[in-house]
């Protein structure tokens, strides 16, 4: 099977839900010296928006999502062995969370799925972070970035506190926001160094940009 063809049949396996079908695809694609980068980016990330978008169109139940992602999150564990492991390889660091009261983390992993890709290095803090804790880790590991993702926008007191944290702890660290609560005027609101849009290729990209790196 060409390695094209392998790679989307981890894209499919994902959107099937199946756990066990995403190791055998992703196992198969690697053994096969498929790119891990192409793996994540159009296998697995693939997969699991486009199981995301059907969740945002009704199509599928939040249970559905949370499988996608396990069946993700079982097929990154085998491609992160293939990736850059060693802290000084990595191009950049990022903290990264969702902030106190917002629960959901589907877009985040993904988000971490891809800023893995991308060469950082991801300290993920999880959901419903303080906003304390995501300056206390960015002084901790010197982070380059502080991400957060949200889509309560009940929330966005919490994230414009990280926001104004960061500033008034004169951390270097910039912050990027993303998610269907934020948008490029909600950023400029809330005292944020970049929004990172609704998907989480431009989110990686605008890191990327916000940093210098490529």
């Amino acid at each position: 099977m060409p390695s094209n063809e392998k790679i989307t049949a981890i894209r499919n396996a994902v959107v099937a839900l199946s756990v066990p079908d995403t190791e055998k695809s992703t196992r198969d694609a690697l053994e096969s010296g498929a790119d891990p980068y192409e793996i994540i980016e159009d296998g697995l990330a693939a997969g699991l928006t486009e199981v995301g978008d059907k969740w945002f169109r009704k199509e599928l139940f939040i249970s559905h999502v949370l499988v996608a992602a396990k069946a993700v999150s079982a097929g990154q564990e085998l491609v992160e062995k293939k990736l850059v492991g060693k802290k000084h390889q990595y191009k950049a660091s990022i903290v990264l969370g969702t902030p106190k009261g917002d629960l959901h983390d589907i877009g985040k992993n993904l988000v971490a799925l891809m800023l893995k890709a991308g060469g950082f290095e991801v300290f993920d803090l999880g959901v419903d972070v303080d906003p304390q804790t995501f300056i206390e880790k960015a002084k901790e590991v010197d982070a380059d970035l502080i991400g957060m993702s949200l889509i309560m926008s009940v929330c966005l007191d919490q994230m414009e506190a990280v926001c104004h944290l960061a500033k008034e702890n004169g951390l270097r660290a910039k912050t990027i926001i993303g998610g269907p609560a934020t948008s490029d005027k909600v950023a400029g609101e809330i005292g944020a160094d970049a929004y990172g849009g609704f998907d989480a290729v431009t989110g990686v990209k605008t890191a990327k940009e916000l940093i210098g790196i490529s």
